[in-house]
């Protein structure tokens, strides 16, 4: 699970997570007499005083990069010079702390050249600020899926309001996941949208797969979304997409043999020896099983716990007005998702959880589900979350 440490007793974050509350209240009363752009600065300041529940601005901030000595950070102010450092990532790997050792280094060397330039603050700063990105492209993957803007206001609000969302998107690398994986969604929105696939539609794609596997190997999941995609529309008799899936591969292979080329870098063997490191024994099933099934359910059950209750309440009823799989498209987006995520999960990966920060990318994929769903239940689904994160950030740091 998530790791968490209870919160020290600040009256500094009572006041921040009541300033949280009472703007989300506000917020979502008067959204429809609020401009987007002012929209999307009341949901950057909702994850703010989320995370300002903690107590003040080290906690919030800056504690996630330097506590406990774990974090990238670690290693990354102990690089001198980034060019051999990333020549040797793969042969010292087994010398760097763990979440450096099971990522790609280009994570590592993003906390090096902004400190290199700057100081642990504006590391924090520039985090935050990719991860806000979200907020924007969030918007416009609503407005090509056909939301209405009253939803899409109300969209925007909730996505702030998300546990797993409002608790992650400050600082982690994980928000920069988030990010790069929108960009890739982008591009599939706009393709439904527009009934064609066109230059920028593919650039989105392309732009979003490679961005998020230079920062994570849980970009596979977007080569598995592409497999689960395709094949969908392969059983219609439909090439396209297929055609698409092929381009996208074959641009992303010779990026990386032109940072090959340059670098020496190879991502390929980097992948296969964090792999070892993370599963020296091999296979879980074969020689963990319990442990292989135990830590499955506990993926799925972080995910449902960081959505929110409330989430789960629509998403599981039967009541006239939450419907969620009312829109042929949506559906083909969300299950190709959960396909693709199933067979991560099969295959042993995530193996000590943490999927509520390490999947939060699958966040958007579940929020547009509720395009349709009656207001009367949006509304409640909304101040379950609200209160649901309020009571999270109010007992504990969530520390990945």
């Amino acid at each position: 699970m998530s790791v968490i440490y209870p919160n020290q007793f600040l009256w500094s974050g009572f006041v921040f997570a009541f300033l949280f509350l009472l703007t989300g209240v506000y917020a979502f009363n008067y959204s429809g007499k609020l401009n987007v752009y002012l929209l999307f600065l009341v949901a950057i300041i909702l994850v703010v005083l989320g995370n300002l529940s903690q107590g003040n601005f080290d906690i919030a901030f800056l504690q996630p990069f330097y506590l406990k000595g774990r974090q990238y950070y670690a290693d990354a102010i102990n690089i001198t010079d980034g060019t051999v450092w990333l020549r040797d990532f793969t042969k010292n790997l087994e010398h760097f702390q763990l979440h450096t050792r099971t990522h790609p280094p280009f994570v590592t060397l993003l906390h090096y050249w902004i400190l290199n330039v700057s100081n642990l603050e504006t590391l924090a700063i520039s985090f935050f600020a990719i991860g806000c990105l979200s907020f924007f492209i969030l918007y416009k993957i609503l407005y090509h899926l056909g939301f209405e803007e009253s939803r899409r206001k109300w969209m925007l609000l909730l996505f702030a309001v998300i546990p797993a969302v409002n608790i992650y998107l400050l600082v982690s690398i994980d928000s920069l996941v988030l990010t790069s994986t929108l960009i890739f969604l982008l591009g599939f929105a706009r393709i439904f949208d527009q009934n064609k696939i066109d230059v920028w539609s593919f650039l989105f794609i392309f732009s979003g797969l490679l961005l998020t596997n230079l920062i994570t190997f849980s970009g596979l999941f977007l080569f598995a979304f592409l497999g689960c995609f395709s094949f969908y529309f392969l059983l219609k008799g439909k090439w396209n997409f297929a055609w698409l899936s092929l381009m996208a591969t074959v641009l992303f292979v010779l990026s990386f043999l032109l940072i090959y080329s340059t670098t020496t870098y190879n991502h390929l063997d980097t992948f296969l020896q964090a792999s070892h490191s993370e599963n020296p024994d091999g296979f879980r099933l074969f020689h963990q099983p319990f442990i292989y099934f135990v830590t499955r359910l506990e993926d799925i059950g972080e995910i449902f716990l960081f959505l929110s209750f409330g989430f789960l309440a629509v998403f599981f009823s039967k009541r006239s007005g939450t419907e969620v799989f009312e829109n042929p498209k949506i559906n083909i987006l969300f299950f190709s998702a959960i396909s693709a995520l199933s067979a991560m999960l099969l295959t042993g990966a995530y193996g000590t959880g943490e999927t509520a920060r390490a999947c939060l990318f699958l966040v958007p994929y579940f929020l547009i589900l509720l395009k349709n769903i009656d207001s009367d239940q949006f509304r409640i689904l909304f101040y379950l979350c609200l209160f649901q994160t309020f009571g999270m950030q109010m007992i504990g740091n969530f520390y990945w």
